[in-house]
């Protein structure tokens, strides 16, 4: 068995992962499983520290990436990452103008719209009378009207969770 290459009078117990040298129990520093010296050790955690601030700098010169939704016609936008005050100005949609609008064309005579804006009293009064074709009529007026209307003008009316 050989000394280690710190500790000269010390017997080796095994040899370093990285760099191949003899260790004695006081150099030796287990990571994983594996024998590696306390230099090799420190070379690594200053090399991980490098990349970390290599990664944060990068990071506070870069814009953040913004994801909107893309299901067109007025879905929950969000922003994954803050803007600062931009995000506070965007639009929050919790109904799609779409989807009722798809709804109370298709659903109507149901209320399945009224349902889905949140109108639960007024679902049922459509599901009691849906027999007289009325609330199926009604529905595809509501629907095209849903469906006319800007993102904005069908938050106002019916989304209850718009925030501006």
């Amino acid at each position: 068995m050989s000394n280690c290459y710190v500790h000269e009078e010390a017997l080796s117990v095994g040899t370093c992962v990285s760099c191949g040298k003899f260790i004695c129990e006081n150099c030796n520093t287990e990571l994983k499983g594996k024998n590696t010296c306390k230099k090799c050790v420190d070379e690594i955690f200053e090399d991980q520290k490098r990349k970390m601030d290599k990664l944060e700098d990068s990071g506070k010169s870069q814009q953040p990436m913004v994801f909107m939704n893309a299901g067109g016609g007025g879905g929950a936008a969000s922003a994954s990452s803050s803007v600062g005050s931009d995000a506070a100005r965007m639009p929050y949609y919790s109904k799609s103008k779409v989807t009722a609008g798809l709804l109370a064309i298709l659903l109507g005579a149901f209320g399945i719209h009224k349902f889905y804006l949140g109108k639960w009293i007024q679902g049922i009064i459509y599901i009691i009378f849906f027999w007289t074709y009325i609330p199926a009529i009604l529905g595809i007026i509501e629907g095209i009207r849903y469906l006319i209307l800007n993102d904005q003008d069908f938050a106002r009316k019916f989304d209850k969770g718009y925030r501006e």
